[in-house]
């Protein structure tokens, strides 16, 4: 949630996260909050979005337009939600540089409602202002995807037995499209293939990825946590 909309520089990439407000809280609890905060993030990086994601739910299907050919907001590249924050790895478009602010207000002040309703509570959930890191290069947005998608091995809260061994296995992240097994959906196909042909394709970037694992993945890879 932004406390004003910033201007983003379409030619670069950003990895913005926003975490819960009580650092250590829960903010997501079932599989069924996992994807309405998915939905959501989806809904709102259509563009031409005037009604709020709570009532569009409630209109009947006939009602509802097919995300198919609508344009969006911004290109999501990559993704992953935890149980206490989440990541995004987005691209503005030239036409709107401040959309990403929208879409992220949009996504976390619904979602808000959301959670508040359905555990009977009150107030903010997530930090007042959600971090977004600039990247300028190829190599280095590889690296913050590999990072996104490897964050689920190296949490306490998602893996505390160390029961993960693949990023496959955790299914809230966009690991699933970026190594080939799943089409993109939520995420930007093109982007992503462009991507994974600098190492050789789903496959190479499955190879790329999961490098990592076998090694100490918090010592590799954690230069790029930002705090």
């Amino acid at each position: 949630m932004a406390s004003k909309p910033r201007r983003f520089n379409p030619d670069h990439i950003y990895h913005v996260f926003n975490r819960a407000v009580i650092e250590k809280q829960r903010i997501f609890v079932s599989n069924q909050d996992y994807q309405r905060f998915l939905n959501t993030l989806e809904y709102y990086l259509l563009s031409e979005r005037s009604t709020r994601f709570s009532l569009f739910q409630n209109l009947p299907p006939h009602s509802k337009l097919h995300p198919k050919g609508v344009s969006r907001r911004a290109k999501l590249l990559a993704y992953v939600v935890m149980p206490n924050h989440f990541h995004l790895l987005v691209k503005p478009k030239p036409d709107d540089p401040s959309a990403i602010s929208h879409v992220i207000s949009d996504l976390t002040n619904s979602y808000t409602r959301y959670f508040n309703l359905k555990y009977k509570r009150g107030g903010v959930l997530f930090q007042s202002t959600f971090k977004a890191k600039e990247i300028f290069d190829n190599e280095s947005s590889l690296q913050v995807s590999r990072y996104i998608h490897l964050s689920p091995l190296l949490s306490q809260k998602t893996n505390p037995h160390n029961q993960l061994t693949k990023p496959q296995e955790y299914p809230y992240s966009s690991y699933h499209e970026w190594a080939g097994f799943k089409s993109p959906y939520l995420i930007d196909g093109a982007e992503v293939e462009r991507f994974t042909s600098l190492v050789g394709g789903p496959e190479g970037y499955r190879k790329f990825t999961e490098a990592k694992v076998d090694q100490d993945p918090a010592l590799a890879i954690g230069h790029l946590i930002i705090e």
